[in-house]
């Protein structure tokens, strides 16, 4: 069986689709990570890479937003065109849920209004949770008998996408931290519904001197980029380092940390979540989306993110807890979510 993912993100920071692929292919199967042309990112991958027996999406806003209202519907029309040819090839459809819009909403008016008609042409969806099940039926206002196209399929960790050798000790040193300081991080991609300033706002009214918080990953704008450097002045406590973190690097800053932080505003799917796990880390993170269902409390720290005092309070309550323990309950957690149970289901579902 030949599969074609699209669009290719293999070569970013995400290492999502290079595990899922790699397993798809210990099961049997022929997985083709490839672009078309910018009129036709569909067939153009096809012309490319020939016909697949499953054409497998991951992300649609890249083949339906442009720059302005007009862009994005001459763009979406055109993807909707590509799919119905599709269709008539005999090809299957399947799109993986990761988020339910773009996470910068360019137009999510667009966005949400062709994904709505879109949903309808593919054969089967993938969620990642319970919770994202139950999302797209009433984001894309799918009638029940919809329900059956979707199925839970749990995202993987992280545990082999990473070098993991630095010690504690040694990444703290480099990052000239103290043993016995408390160090709270932030890592990845810098957006406005990850909650990064409010997450410094509430740090800054800690009285601590023994906690730090790093503040790593690449922002998304200038503008974000700007308002985070001014409040990191005002407290010495706070670290930020505003760039992307090449994938061998990633271990130093999750290895120089007690506690991940991730002050989501909304999300869906977090594969932060899986990161931290994947290296023995506790989490903060809000009662949203798929969190509750892939942590419990014995390894994060679980606030409502509608109340102001909701994030202090699970930072203050991180501050004084075994972080340690909770830890290495995660760590044994991130096991569970396993790459190759993930490909099996992943096959059985391209082959209904």
């Amino acid at each position: 069986m030949k599969v074609l993912f699209l669009p290719d993100w293999s070569r970013g920071g995400n290492p999502y689709q290079r595990e899922l692929a790699a397993a798809l292919q210990k099961h049997g199967l022929t997985v083709i990570m490839g672009n078309g042309t910018n009129r036709l990112p569909i067939l153009g991958a096809m012309k490319i890479h020939g016909k697949p027996d499953v054409l497998h999406l991951h992300w649609t806003h890249p083949f339906l937003l442009g720059r302005k209202r007009v862009k994005s519907i001459i763009r979406s029309i055109r993807f909707l065109a590509e799919l119905f040819t599709v269709k008539i090839l005999g090809i299957k459809i399947i799109w993986t849920v990761h988020n339910l819009l773009e996470h910068e909403r360019r137009d999510p008016q667009v966005e949400i209004f062709f994904n709505r008609l879109l949903v309808r042409l593919y054969d089967h969806l993938i969620v990642h949770c319970s919770f994202a099940r139950e999302a797209v039926v009433r984001s894309y206002q799918l009638p029940n008998r919809f329900r059956n196209k979707i199925f839970v399929i749990p995202h993987g960790n992280y545990m082999n996408s990473y070098e993991n050798q630095v010690t504690r000790n040694k990444a703290r040193g480099r990052l000239v931290l103290g043993n016995s300081e408390i160090v709270f991080l932030y890592f990845g991609t810098i957006r406005p519904n990850k909650g990064v300033l409010r997450l410094i706002d509430t740090f800054r009214k800690l009285q601590s001197p023994r906690v730090r918080l790093l503040i790593v990953g690449e922002p998304s704008s200038e503008a974000i980029r700007s308002k985070i450097m001014r409040c990191c002045k005002s407290d010495s406590r706070i670290r930020a380092l505003l760039q992307f973190v090449p994938a061998k690097d990633v271990q130093l800053y999750m290895n120089a940390a007690d506690v991940v932080v991730l002050p989501f505003q909304d999300i869906l799917t977090s594969g932060s979540a899986l990161l931290a796990m994947s290296f023995g880390k506790p989490v903060i993170a809000p009662r949203l989306g798929c969190i509750p269902e892939i942590l419990d409390s014995k390894g994060v720290f679980l606030y409502d993110h509608s109340k102001e005092e909701g994030l202090f309070k699970a930072i203050r309550q991180a501050s004084l807890a075994n972080l340690d323990a909770m830890g290495k309950y995660n760590y044994d957690k991130a096991k569970c979510f396993n790459w190759g149970v993930i490909a099996q289901k992943t096959c059985a579902l391209y082959k209904l």
